[in-house]
């Protein structure tokens, strides 16, 4: 979530507590009934905090395991890739070892039968 929506978002609830609490103050209503309607509504909201909360570690942990499956896939694949090249650059060098030593037994067997 970007800066600018998260600050959004934070201005909306504080918007919403401070439009809740003036409207219960405001409203005709007893002291105990008005008491007991701000518990309420005070409960409701620690409540659906708590619960979004939850819901966003959750997601959190499910987004951090698929992270860590996807860079140890990168890392193995990376790791295969390398050892694919390693090997195929050291039969190309044992390959192209094995052409000087014949053409260095080629030069001396040319030199001591001529």
């Amino acid at each position: 979530m970007s800066d600018s929506s998260g600050r959004f978002f934070e201005g909306l609830l504080v918007g919403g507590i401070m439009g809740f609490l003036f409207g219960m103050l405001a409203a005709p209503k007893s002291g105990a009934d008005l008491r007991r309607q701000i518990a309420d509504g005070g409960e409701d909201l620690y409540k659906n905090a708590s619960d979004q909360l939850t819901d966003f570690r959750g997601k959190a942990e499910h987004a951090l395991n698929d992270f860590q499956h996807r860079g140890e896939e990168v890392l193995k694949t990376a790791k295969d890739n390398f050892n694919d090249r390693k090997t195929q650059i050291s039969n190309k060098i044992q390959e192209m070892a094995g052409h000087s030593t014949q053409a260095l037994v080629d030069d001396v067997e040319s030199a001591t039968s001529g």
